[in-house]
């Protein structure tokens, strides 16, 4: 979606500062606030509730002699009313304080058709990436390259990088990946990957490997079957995919369970017609263990608001509808809903008993894309989380979540 108030700011400062050098000319300046009404019963036990506000303001230089560029992040989360159980929202802090943390701050190099960032930055790829559903997002510290040229018309995309920290959405400082998995070393994590788009195919791998801890390797093939391309590309459209994700301790295995391997595949199709998608998948888990996904939003096409049925031994389907009123006047105006059923056998050992469970997601969208409301997005989200185990004193796990986002481009 293009922002056409950042448009004008940037077509102003080429016009009243045509003279001055890029580094300084082209900086933008944005302020993005985020509030957000957290409300949770966790199976009877706890019940967070959360009122937080907030954000970020981003810095973006030019660059200097078309080379070098800086960029920073600054985020901030405040409690406007918390209770005791508070932290357990990821909102805040663990004991409800509030976070304010330079989560980005880096320097950015491009030569040759590539761009390698240094420093605390934003990664998105499948295993490792932002999970942006809180007040602040999971950042990154280490070295990326990646081509320069990035988007939907890059043929081929691919990603060398070594991480050596990162911060979780709940707290202000960063921590080892090995620390992320409860391995008491300092290890971080390195990432190959590669990609190709064509046609409509799309093929896709890439690997995560941290020192005598965990080895994740991720592979996806992804179809938009051609039969929708006609009626001007608004005819209705199919699309099929499959991925897997294995998993595996490595080295000394320093990991709780070790040794183990693991693996969770997934398939889907997409249905769209008319502002109507429909969505259809299915996955499963290798019964050795769980798997391991703290550092982002799960891969897998059955991954939900809360569950992603990452538990071992189990298999897993998703159905969700989802429409946009656009054709009905209402643009900007979004609904889905989804439903999740996991299923297999319970092992105290392996899956703590989380096998049998079932996930209802519903969720509204305002985002006008346009006119004096554009830069708003408000959304609002009901989930009920319920896992079939006696020993819980209820079988729900209930959350309401309100989060209203404001984009202001101030330079």
């Amino acid at each position: 979606m293009v922002d056409t108030r950042a448009l004008s700011l940037e077509a102003a400062r080429q016009t009243r500062w045509p003279d001055l050098p890029t580094f300084i000319r082209d900086s933008s300046l944005q302020l993005d606030s985020r509030t957000y009404w957290f409300d949770e019963d966790d199976f009877g036990y706890d019940t967070p509730e959360a009122f937080t506000t907030g954000g970020s303001i981003s810095f973006e230089s030019g660059y200097l002699a078309d080379v070098f560029q800086l960029r920073s992040v600054l985020y901030t989360t405040q409690p406007l009313y918390a209770n005791a159980d508070a932290g357990q929202s990821l909102n805040l802090s663990w004991d409800g304080d509030q976070i304010t943390t330079l989560g980005q701050l880096n320097g950015r190099i491009r030569f040759a058709g590539q761009q390698v960032t240094v420093g605390r930055q934003l990664v998105r790829t499948p295993y490792v990436n932002p999970y942006d559903s809180r007040m602040i997002p999971i950042t990154f510290e280490g070295i990326v390259w990646v081509p320069d040229d990035q988007g939907p018309d890059q043929t081929v995309d691919y990603i060398v990088s070594y991480l050596t920290d990162y911060k979780p959405r709940n707290k202000a400082s960063f921590i080892s990946f090995s620390e992320g998995l409860g391995v008491p070393q300092d290890e971080g994590m390195l990432i190959t990957g590669a990609s190709y788009h064509k046609n409509g195919f799309n093929i896709g791998g890439s690997n995560y490997w941290i020192e005598d801890t965990l080895n994740t390797a991720y592979g996806e093939i992804d179809y938009l079957l051609p039969f929708g391309e006609g009626n001007g590309g608004r005819g209705p459209q199919l699309r099929v995919g499959a991925n897997i994700l294995d998993q595996r301790t490595v080295g000394a295995s320093m990991i709780a369970g070790a040794p183990y391997e693991t693996y969770e595949a997934s398939a889907r199709f997409v249905a769209s017609y008319r502002g109507v998608v429909f969505e259809g998948a299915v996955s499963t888990v290798g019964n050795e263990a769980d798997v391991q996904k703290p550092f982002g939003y799960s891969p897998s096409y059955t991954a939900m608001l809360v569950t992603n049925f990452r538990q071992a031994g189990v298999d897993a389907y998703l159905l969700s509808l989802s429409y946009d009123f656009a054709r009905l006047g209402l643009e900007g105006v979004k609904f889905k809903a989804a439903f999740g059923k996991g299923w297999g056998i319970e092992n105290p050992v392996t899956n703590g008993d989380f096998s049998n469970q079932q996930e209802l997601d519903l969720r509204f969208v305002y985002e006008p894309p346009r006119g004096a409301l554009q830069g708003l997005r408000v959304e609002v989200e009901y989930i009920d989380w319920t896992v079939f185990d006696d020993a819980l004193p209820s079988d729900d796990l209930t959350q309401f979540r309100t989060i209203v986002n404001y984009t202001v481009p101030l330079l």
